[in-house]
């Protein structure tokens, strides 16, 4: 049988007019037919500078494709994406496999608040493992898929898991404007658009970024984003919100994200990254969603829909030169119908009433300094092995300061029913982390570091918590 093309299906295949090729990479690959595989670290490192532009539009050269199975870093970032999950959109291939993983311990020098009833937030030890894989289906169509596994656990008391796949869709059409369908990351803070282990220095990710931005967010829905000139991004998300009935007062909203399909509470978030000198990034954030599902609870006899409209701002300013770093967050949120909250969690909640707070807030700031330099010199180093390269190796200190309150305002009614019968779980934090990073290569480190912690809230259900001590390691690839 003959099989028939259509003009539309060439259409589709075809690069956008605006994403045609120049002539001189034309040539240049002309000039290449002959490269060996010998070739293949100057073909990343080519990829790596290549003009990101020009990234997505086209395919890749078949023959190159066929040389091993996974390829360099490049360690530039796709919008939205950490390193590892950008491969894709840098490769000289159809496919790209990479990932990440994660082992770390906390050891805790005192008491341990397990009112949070997130085992994640005080486990003794976890296993994390992340596996990309992507494939380039057309020149401006990338089918991208995660699978994701951890197991943690505290000590013999509990243990639990979490698997689930991803997937997700990548239109990229053009410089200012791309659509991206499926499971993704939600834009706002730092850690949980840049949530691979290299990317922040301490073993855990910052509590702001765990109890009042639920880090590793990762929902259904559609993106849109795109470059603004040479020095600007964009991003607007639009997904489903957080299941309210599994909310929790010691973690605010944190606890009802987790992928499903469900569109009973849709969300918009954006964000506006900017940077306007060298070495600087600057990034505005902002979230509505109702965090009532739409759930029903009753109301002096009637039955009455609960929104519990939620929002939610970050700033975040991160510097970068040389051996010195200088990362600063802050975050405000706010809920509405927090009485009406309290009764969903109450007769729908697995953990019976939470005492939410309607107004949250949150804030860190972290300095690092890499001392390699002063102890070996900064004469160029060479050799190297699978697992260290002299060249990448780095020793960074550093030192983060946060302040984060769950209550920081808390309805009137709800504080008149704070006792012993319903207690208030908050989370008022004062944390000092100090520390180190040892990568003996840039996609491996080693990490430890020491929190003092200090929960400034007196009462039932506060507990006055421990210091830690953590250790851990983590990769990419």
């Amino acid at each position: 049988m003959r099989h028939f093309v259509s003009p539309l299906a060439l259409l589709l295949l075809a690069p956008p007019a605006f994403a045609d090729r120049p002539e001189s990479e034309e040539a240049a690959e002309a000039s290449d037919s002959s490269a060996t595989p010998a070739d293949d670290e100057a073909d990343a490192v080519a990829a790596a500078e290549r003009d990101p532009d020009d990234v997505g539009v086209h395919l890749p050269d078949t023959e190159k494709e066929k040389e091993g199975l996974i390829e360099e870093l490049t360690y530039l970032q796709w919008p939205g994406l950490p390193p590892a999950a950008s491969k894709i959109y840098f490769s000289e291939r159809r496919y790209a496999i990479s990932g990440f993983g994660e082992i770390s311990y906390n050891g805790y020098l005192g008491d341990k608040n397990r009112a949070s009833g997130d085992l994640e937030l005080y486990n003794t030890n976890l296993y994390r493992f992340v596996v990309y894989g992507a494939y380039r289906v057309t020149p401006w169509m990338v089918v991208f898929a995660e699978f994701f596994a951890e197991l943690y656990h505290d000590g013999l008391h509990e243990a639990d898991y979490e698997i689930f796949p991803e997937v997700f869709v990548d239109f990229v059409i053009s410089k200012p404007f791309n659509v991206r369908v499926g499971f993704s990351q939600v834009p706002i803070g730092y850690v949980n658009n840049n949530d691979e282990p290299i990317l922040f220095y301490s073993v855990n990710r910052p509590e702001v970024e765990r109890l009042i931005i639920p880090s590793q967010w990762i929902e259904l829905g559609v993106q849109v984003y795109g470059k603004v000139g040479e020095r600007a991004s964009w991003m607007v998300h639009g997904f489903q919100g957080v299941d309210g009935t599994e909310l929790l007062g010691a973690s605010w909203v944190r606890q009802g994200r987790h992928p499903r399909f469900n569109f009973n509470t849709p969300a918009v978030a954006g964000q506006f990254n900017v940077s306007p000198i060298d070495h600087l990034d600057l990034s505005v954030a902002g979230l509505y969603m109702e965090s009532g599902s739409r759930g029903e609870v009753d109301v002096e006899g009637s039955t009455k829909i609960v929104r519990a409209p939620t929002t939610m701002a970050s700033l975040n300013a991160r510097y970068e030169h040389g051996d010195f770093s200088l990362n600063a967050l802050g975050v405000l949120g706010s809920m509405g119908q927090t009485d009406m909250m309290f009764d969903l969690t109450r007769t729908a909640g697995h953990d019976g009433a939470q005492i939410l707070g309607n107004r949250v807030y949150g804030a860190y700031l972290e300095a690092g300094w890499d001392i390699l330099p002063l102890l070996r010199g900064r004469e160029e180093r060479e050799g190297g092995s699978f697992f260290h390269r002299a060249n990448e190796m780095r020793l960074p200190l550093f030192l983060r300061y946060e302040r984060l309150d769950t209550h920081a305002r808390v309805d009137g009614r709800l504080l008149d029913l704070v006792g012993p019968d319903t207690p208030m779980f908050r989370s008022n934090l004062d944390v000092l982390t100090m520390g180190a990073n040892f990568n003996t290569r840039k996609n491996l480190v080693f990490k430890a570091n020491y929190q003092l912690r200090h929960n400034r809230s007196v009462g039932d259900g506060m507990v006055q918590e421990g210091d830690r001590v953590e250790v851990g390691m983590g990769f990419i690839f």
